[in-house]
């Protein structure tokens, strides 16, 4: 049995977003992969690195890394990054430069911790509007990615890329004003009301994200395609 951890925040957690670790074991559960889902909701970069022991303590054949979304959400404005610092008790003001060395402390952990094959993943879109403000920092930020997992020697899985290929031509989304009260209506309307995420995310006006934050279901599926297509070709690692 092959184990791979999918580690991240809550767009792999799944709660609050479609749930593409369990999308993984159902498809290859059956060729021997056991899928461990390492998601904690709100979490940047820094509160992952802060809980490899978890990571590492399974020893796992592969390792996956989707975390981002909230340091980049983080710098909406004062007041998200009041929120955060506060929630997820963060020792500094989050930035792309304290992304970077979370990121790159994370994979020298696992690097040299662990014997696993590692996989770093695009951050999504944040919010449909790839003009706005916070999807310039989003591709910021995914290129500081491109940049440490390059340095690292660790592939980097294309999910902003293949998201935004799927976004209709002439999309006119509603901005994303970084309001929380989107995100707790929508797990609702899933957990509660039975709604799928598509159906939410069209409510909403939206083709891939249910609250301009977590994935619908369409997007959840490009991301267990991506993580499928790289267990099945990448070569193991070697020490």
């Amino acid at each position: 049995m092959k184990e791979v951890v999918c580690a991240g925040d809550s767009i792999t957690r799944g709660l609050a977003s479609a749930d593409y670790v369990s999308l993984l074991r159902d498809r290859l559960g059956p060729d021997g992969y056991r899928f461990v889902n390492a998601g904690v909701d709100g979490n940047l970069a820094w509160n992952v690195l802060q809980r490899l022991d978890e990571v590492i303590a399974c020893r796992p054949d592969a390792v996956t890394l989707l975390v981002g979304t909230n340091d980049v959400n983080a710098t909406y404005d004062a007041r998200w990054a009041r929120h955060y610092r506060r929630r997820q008790r963060l020792p500094a003001t989050p930035s792309p430069q304290w992304y970077r060395r979370n990121v790159d402390a994370i994979l020298d952990r696992l690097q040299n911790g662990t014997s696993a094959r590692l996989a770093v993943i695009e951050l999504p879109p944040l919010g449909e509007d790839l003009s706005s403000t916070m999807n310039q920092r989003v591709r910021e930020y995914n290129a500081v990615l491109r940049e440490v997992a390059d340095g690292r020697g660790v592939p980097c899985l294309p999910l902003h890329e293949r998201l935004v290929a799927l976004l209709p031509p002439g999309h006119r989304p509603p901005p994303y004003e970084g309001r929380l009260g989107l995100a707790l209506r929508t797990t609702f309307q899933h957990l509660v009301l039975r709604r799928s995420w598509n159906e939410i995310s069209a409510a909403n006006g939206l083709t891939l994200l249910t609250d301009h934050i977590h994935l619908n279901d369409t997007a959840a599926a490009v991301i267990a395609d991506l993580i499928g297509e790289w267990l099945r070709t990448s070569p193991p690692r070697r020490n």
